[in-house]
């Protein structure tokens, strides 16, 4: 019988949480093949979600931090639990997200058939089951709001970089270097689950930090291309990301990124 603990990182998510932890508990009670356990991180939140959590879902192990953590940190503690504990998979759950009846059994048995991928997602869509997740469309990479990790993966691979990524970047980051050690990242169509962020905005200003800056430090960090070329891309990428957005903020992140060289380096080394 396979382990899994299912990771949820909760900031302030009392919105979404009895759909996203309801949905892990039905599961894991359910499926004969497998345990589902469920490690939450509260990231301070102030509505009460950690005490929804406690008093709500009592088998939940919940670790209250009294700082907000970020998503990589956060998650790199349940990482660490799980190994520790001898858990064959985690699953990173967003508490915007919840899992279809039966999604986390079947990816588990996709994972144990293939061993080589080190990521697995379900169909990420929106609520309703109607519409794939926007960004789920777009990406390459699935959005971590809902992985499957084999523990073996992790040990290879290495926790999310905390220092670069502590909110956004750390998943595409973690699938180059995935990638660079040989595993592949895939979707198993069987399983459905939601992300449910369909009408959610975002000023210019956060878009432009996460889709230029913090893009284009997961670029320079991708092991899988050398540095001076991932730099060039940057450079470019610059030059089109200021016309785009007709702002001088692209400018503004391009001196920090060119600070941040640095660990840049570092990050690459460590992946090795």
């Amino acid at each position: 019988m396979k382990r899994v603990l299912v990771i949820v990182v909760t900031y302030n998510g009392m919105t979404w949480l009895d759909r996203c932890i309801g949905s892990v508990v039905a599961d894991g009670q359910s499926e004969p093949a497998m345990t589902a356990d469920l490690f939450v991180v509260d990231n301070d939140s102030t509505d009460g979600s950690a005490d929804y959590v406690e008093g709500h879902f009592p088998g939940v192990k919940l670790t209250r931090s009294a700082e907000n953590l970020g998503f990589s940190k956060a998650n790199n503690l349940g990482f660490e639990y799980a190994m520790n504990k001898g858990y064959d998979y985690v699953y990173l759950l967003n508490q915007d997200a919840w899992l279809a009846p039966g999604a986390l059994e079947t990816l588990v048995s996709a994972a144990d058939s293939h061993p080589e991928y080190a990521v697995l997602s379900p169909l990420q869509y929106q609520d309703g089951f109607e519409e794939l997740d926007r960004l789920f469309k777009k990406d390459k990479t699935p959005p971590a709001a809902h992985w499957l990790v084999p523990t073996a993966a992790i040990r290879k691979i290495g926790l999310f970089n905390e220092e670069l990524f502590p909110l956004y970047g750390q998943d595409d980051d973690w699938c180059n270097r995935a990638r660079y050690h040989g595993y592949e990242v895939g979707v198993v169509p069987e399983a459905r689950a939601v992300h449910d962020r369909a009408q959610r905005k975002e000023a210019k200003e956060k878009i432009i930090d996460r889709n230029y800056r913090i893009g284009s430090l997961v670029r320079l960090c991708d092991i899988n291309r050398p540095l001076w070329e991932r730099f060039l891309y940057v450079c470019l990428f610059t030059a089109v990301k200021t016309a785009k957005y007709v702002s001088f903020l692209p400018l503004k992140h391009y001196i920090s990124i060119c600070k941040a060289l640095p660990s840049v380096r570092k990050c690459r080394r460590h992946a090795i």
